[in-house]
């Protein structure tokens, strides 16, 4: 829930400027069924905790200034930033956020100094609703699935990955490949394994440092990639409700190839 106050004129423009959930489905269904090119990178107040600590910080390596949050080394490394320094950090959010073809900064940074990430990126003539990752159905993913019928899955947990392609691959007959990327290190071999995956449609959980992948893997490799940012939102996207079906229809091959 929102807190509601009067808002600025600018940003009044921010919220008429912003692309609705289900708006914004449908930009991306087009770019899908017309193998296009399409980046959306996801940003929230983490992402502004840390560009705001790198930019009043100074000289001393251990910048991270807000302990009683959580914000410390344990939670970069589970963001797979353990280690980075501050200019690498920095300027891979901001190609993240400059160069996607959509960005999602949090809407609560309309009136959340915590959460305000607008003035850190290049002017935009319009941003997209960050919650869609949240509010587009299980109906809605697949859709995009089917239409994809090949899904690239960028993610540091290899768990995960296992049970997103056993139900794509029996619920749906999707083919999947599954990239590893547990710390920013590994993004530029990423990019690279990605760019020889001929998936029409990317889903990637980077991390902050690892958020510019997208924008850079929509525009390499052999064909356009459709790319999606889920951030911490990825495990409503791996389809647990058809788990039961994909149980069934493996069952139904085994058997079936035991009878040929």
């Amino acid at each position: 829930m929102f807190d509601l106050q009067p808002l600025s004129a600018v940003r009044e423009r921010i919220c008429h400027n912003t692309i609705s959930s289900n708006a914004f489905y449908m930009l991306v269904g087009s770019a899908l069924l017309n193998r296009g090119s399409l980046s959306v990178v996801r940003m929230g107040d983490g992402e502004r905790l840390l560009m705001k600590e790198i930019l009043d910080g100074d000289n001393d390596e251990t910048w991270l200034r807000d302990p009683a949050r959580g914000r410390n080394e344990k939670w970069m490394e589970m963001l797979g930033c353990a280690g980075i320094s501050r200019g690498v950090l920095f300027d891979r959010l901001v190609e993240a956020g400059n160069e996607c073809d959509y960005f999602a900064p949090s809407l609560s940074g309309i009136n959340r100094p915590d959460y305000d990430l607008y003035s850190f990126f290049k002017a935009r003539s319009r941003f997209v609703d960050n919650f869609f990752v949240d509010e587009w159905t299980d109906a809605m993913k697949i859709k995009l699935y089917q239409i994809a019928d090949h899904v690239l899955f960028i993610h540091r947990n290899p768990l995960s990955a296992k049970v997103f392609r056993f139900r794509l691959k029996y619920s749906l007959g999707v083919e999947m490949s599954y990239l590893q990327m547990s710390t920013w290190q590994e993004a530029d071999e990423v990019i690279a394994k990605a760019a020889e995956i001929d998936a029409p449609l990317v889903l990637f959980s980077g991390g902050p440092a690892g958020k510019f992948i997208g924008p850079r893997i929509a525009r390499g490799g052999s064909i356009n990639k459709v790319v999606i940012d889920l951030g911490h939102a990825s495990d409503p996207w791996l389809l647990e409700a058809l788990h039961k079906d994909a149980l069934a229809a493996q069952a139904r091959v085994k058997q079936e190839t035991v009878n040929v």
